[in-house]
């Protein structure tokens, strides 16, 4: 006869946890929409807090509040999560969150996720795992999304800047790419171009798609309607691929008379395209970028930019950032920067 006492060792079906995954799905809601309910923020309806928290009750889940609120009371760390750091523009971006973070008394940690969207998710469970206070991040695209699901499920605020996601309601500073665009078309257009090209950079960006927005209705404020072998997209926003497309597009003949490019890095290597071919950039052909980091004005030509004040934006990012520490539930932020055209050498008028 056995000496343990009744019911004492018995093996017994183990009872799965309860995600907030099984009560979103319950619920016929998203996994955010949900974390929202159980941190009780006021941004959902009534309709739907109901629904929700039905769901809880019927498959008894349990959000440990206490947890979440302890994590961010201890953390002094933030991280931030730079979609490519060889662009000089993110180091100015960079400076301006590290130094208000500075004011605080905040550590910031970088991380770059190199434009790949697996390299983005492992940083972000990395910065879960390592209790950061929050979470500055430029999306690698749409799939960013789950990333920002799973930092609600787990309490921890994020903040999107320069580009943000279709159709996800987030905190987002970044600038108005269509105006940016809009005032370079218009600037050519008083320099005396009519055929007016764009390289683009990859269309999944929201950055990449409202620049060719802007750029497309710069054109047709002036009546204008570009050669579609004139606007292309690159897979990558780099010299290299703005070098090869503009390569290409020279070689095709008949090229336009002014480039606008996506960014400063791609007029760079538009403009190393042009003088391999035996042109002269801003005379030959017009080039312009958007950004307006320090090497456009170093360069000869000196580039036609738009500027954007990468550290403000940094700057802005953290104020948002730190507020949403402090007040997890407050309505999330959008926050757009007026752009400003800086005319240089690279604009020529043509005549």
């Amino acid at each position: 006869m056995s000496d343990k006492p009744p019911g004492r060792g018995l093996s017994r079906p183990q009872r799965s946890r309860v995600t907030l995954d099984d009560v979103a799905a319950h619920a016929e809601v998203s996994r955010s929409t949900a974390s929202l309910v159980v941190r009780n923020s006021k941004l959902i309806t009534a309709e739907t807090t109901k629904k929700v928290r039905r769901s809880i009750a019927a498959l008894g889940y349990t959000y440990n509040q206490a947890a979440a609120n302890l994590r961010t009371q201890r953390s002094k760390t933030l991280g931030m999560i730079i979609a490519d750091l060889s662009n000089p523009f993110y180091a100015l971006v960079a400076s301006g969150i590290e130094s208000e973070c500075g004011q605080h008394r905040y550590v910031t940690v970088f991380a770059d996720a190199r434009e790949d969207a697996d390299t983005q998710t492992m940083i972000v469970n990395r910065f879960i795992e390592n209790d950061v206070a929050g979470i500055f991040l430029c999306p690698s695209g749409n799939d960013s999304a789950q990333n920002l699901d799973r930092l609600q499920e787990v309490g921890i605020p994020s903040v999107l800047f320069m580009r943000h996601i279709q159709g996800y309601d987030a905190s987002y500073i970044g600038p108005d790419n269509v105006a940016g665009m809009r005032a370079v078309v218009a600037h050519l257009v008083e320099q005396g171009h009519r055929r007016i090209g764009f390289v683009g950079g990859p269309p999944k960006r929201s950055s990449g798609q409202e620049r060719l927005d802007g750029f497309l209705q710069g054109m047709r404020d002036h009546g204008l309607t570009p050669r579609a072998e004139h606007v292309v997209a690159v897979p990558t926003i780099d010299r290299q691929a703005a070098h090869g497309a503009c390569l290409a597009l020279l070689d095709a003949g008949d090229p336009p008379t002014a480039l606008v490019c996506y960014n400063d890095l791609m007029a760079f290597g538009a403009m190393l395209a042009m003088i391999r071919r035996g042109l002269t950039p801003g005379k030959d052909i017009a080039v312009t970028g958007f950004d307006d980091i320090p090497e456009s004005v170093l360069w000869t030509p000196s580039l036609t930019t738009i500027s954007i004040d990468a550290e403000n934006i940094g700057r802005m990012a953290a104020r948002a950032l730190l507020a949403r520490i402090e007040n997890p539930d407050q309505p999330p932020e959008r926050m757009i920067v007026a752009p400003r055209l800086i005319a240089r050498e690279s604009s020529a008028r043509r005549f």
